[in-house]
């Protein structure tokens, strides 16, 4: 016997209202997260104008995105993540525009941090805002908008920035990244059935502390942070090599049909897709440590591996928060880009450490956290089984 659908379900999974949204959120965190993968193929052009000293926009972009997070993202829930998304989305765009007309380095570097720090509240208030406008029968579409914004960026920001370059030179590129985050932070002014902000008896970054040290959030703290920090150093790899631009369409294009088959990869625990999704990563990792020439191969499993470990793992913070899911959801996002950060440090060698090394410390770090993944997966496991 089949069920008759109820007609606000069918209107919630039809909502064009909705489904704009989650347009408006894949681009906007695609503008938002390309402006650390997208400056990547500006690197060398900056460089030749305003010195090697500029390749310190790529870590410090990242830096201030994930302090942006814990330090505009958290507060969402206290100013309304309406308000939070139109802001960080035009500060950004203002930022840009200003990093186009940076007339030496130490502007410059200064411009990309403050950028990183604007835009870093975005990640955060688009969560809050999709868990407060998206109903439960549509949610896996706004989370995989976001997913596509934080990994598929890399391969459309790097394919623009590719483009723009051969007509606009860098400052254009940058021109026109501000126009388009212009655009949508007036988009974002116009998203209806997002709460207002409340405030609380306890303030938001005293939340931030108390899910710090909550131990699973912690946990896959560490993992996004391994995760996103070898996605970085394999796709840097590639993009200082011959086949940089098949690297960008080859991220693309997973990051799509990773995304096109989520209705059936979320089928499987949380858990279970975490764990499998941080061994892909690591054994991306693994194979450009010990083969060389591997770089593509590399790239396809870190791709697809940390496609899948980044919304498990947000998922699983969500569960696992204790008295704050934007704070815990925060910390999480945060993590991706304190990792992202570290790798940028080597990837465009203002830290110098070879290849090999950097790897090795990912690999390493990656089995520790995979073992403690192991572990509460089994302790997990003993309690429900105690439970019984």
């Amino acid at each position: 016997m089949t069920a008759t659908p109820d007609a606000s379900d069918v209107e919630a999974r039809t909502s064009p209202s909705v489904a704009g949204y989650c347009t408006f959120l894949g681009v906007a965190a695609t503008l938002a997260t390309g402006q650390l993968f997208g400056f990547i193929p500006l690197i060398p052009h900056i460089a030749e104008d305003l010195g090697d000293r500029s390749k310190l926009g790529l870590p410090l972009f990242a830096a201030g995105y994930a302090l942006g997070m814990l330090l505009i993202g958290s507060l969402a829930g206290r100013f309304g993540a309406r308000r939070v998304l139109i802001v960080c989305l035009a500060a950004g765009g203002v930022a840009s525009a200003a990093t186009a007309l940076a007339p030496d380095v130490g502007t410059l570097l200064v411009l990309r941090s403050v950028e990183g720090i604007v835009l870093g509240g975005f990640p955060p208030a688009a969560f809050v805002a999709s868990a407060q406008k998206v109903p439960p029968a549509r949610i896996l579409h706004a989370n995989s908008a976001m997913v596509f914004g934080l990994l598929g960026s890399a391969g459309v920001a790097g394919l623009v920035s590719t483009g723009l370059l051969t007509v606009t030179g860098w400052r254009g590129a940058m021109s026109v990244y501000a126009v388009l985050l212009l655009a949508v932070s007036a988009v974002a002014a116009v998203q209806g059935g997002i709460a207002p902000g409340r405030r609380s008896d306890v303030h938001p970054y005293r939340l931030l502390v108390s899910e710090i040290v909550n131990g699973p959030v912690a946990l896959s703290a560490a993992v996004g942070a391994v995760v996103m920090a070898t996605f970085v150093t394999v796709n840097s790899a590639v993009q200082q090599g011959e086949e940089a631009l098949v690297g960008l369409v080859l991220v693309l294009v997973l990051v799509l049909l990773l995304i096109a088959a989520a209705s059936r990869i979320v089928r499987c625990p949380a858990e279970i897709r975490r764990l499998v999704g941080f061994g892909t990563t690591l054994a991306g990792a693994a194979l450009l440590w010990f083969v060389d020439g591997g770089e593509l191969v590399a790239l396809l499993l870190v791709t697809v591996g940390a496609t899948v470990t980044v919304p498990a793992s947000i998922q699983l913070v969500v569960a696992a928060a204790r008295r704050s899911v934007p704070a815990a959801v925060a910390i999480f996002t945060a993590s991706l880009f304190v990792g992202g950060a570290l790798a940028g440090l080597s990837a465009t060698g203002l830290v110098r450490v070879a290849a090999h090394d950097a790897l090795a410390v990912i690999v390493v770090s990656g089995a520790v956290s995979g073992a403690a993944l192991v572990v509460s997966i089994r302790g997990r496991a003993a309690g429900s089984e105690d439970g019984r």
